[in-house]
């Protein structure tokens, strides 16, 4: 077994998404240049902002460690185990939620105003991988693509838990 190889792949798969981490550079300048508040309770937003930067992290950390055997940047198989079978693309879930905490936690509103500005940027980047891993995977990933949501884990509730929520046609 080779331990630097192994440890250079996990560092690798480290994720910094270049749009979440923009974001929350532009929301915290101009905060700094024109202070605008949330508002609300303050012990809620505050409340909501660490839950919020926990679960992100949580996420973050979960898909990191499910991919640590396989080169995110250029897949040699398709990661569809942990957190990659409930979202397929968990980290970038994991990376808002992140964003978004950090904004709450702050009480900055310009910082949480970036979100779904970071969030289209990181969409667009989602397609164009998506398109790569239908052409390197086409069979696995087209059935992958039908069985687990793009980033919102399906809820499967009571009785109805076997039943897909939108009937494919």
């Amino acid at each position: 077994m080779n331990a630097p190889r192994a440890w250079g792949r996990l560092l690798s798969n480290i994720p910094l998404p270049e749009q979440n981490l923009a974001g929350i550079a532009v929301g915290v300048v101009l905060q700094r240049l024109m202070p605008l508040r949330l508002g609300g309770p303050y012990f809620l937003v505050r409340t909501v902002g660490v839950a919020s930067l926990a679960v992100g992290g949580a996420i973050v950390t979960w898909a990191w460690l499910a991919a640590r055997n396989t080169r995110l940047a250029r897949p040699d198989a398709l990661v569809t185990a942990g957190p990659y079978a409930l979202s397929r693309n968990p980290m970038y879930v994991g990376w808002a939620l992140l964003h978004l905490g950090a904004g709450l936690l702050r009480d900055d509103a310009w910082t949480v105003a970036a979100l779904p500005v970071a969030s289209g940027a990181v969409h667009r980047g989602v397609l164009r991988e998506e398109e790569v891993l239908a052409a390197s995977f086409p069979a696995e990933f087209s059935q992958y693509r039908l069985s687990v949501p793009r980033y919102v884990p399906r809820l499967r509730l009571g009785w109805r838990a076997g039943l897909p929520l939108h009937p494919r046609r």
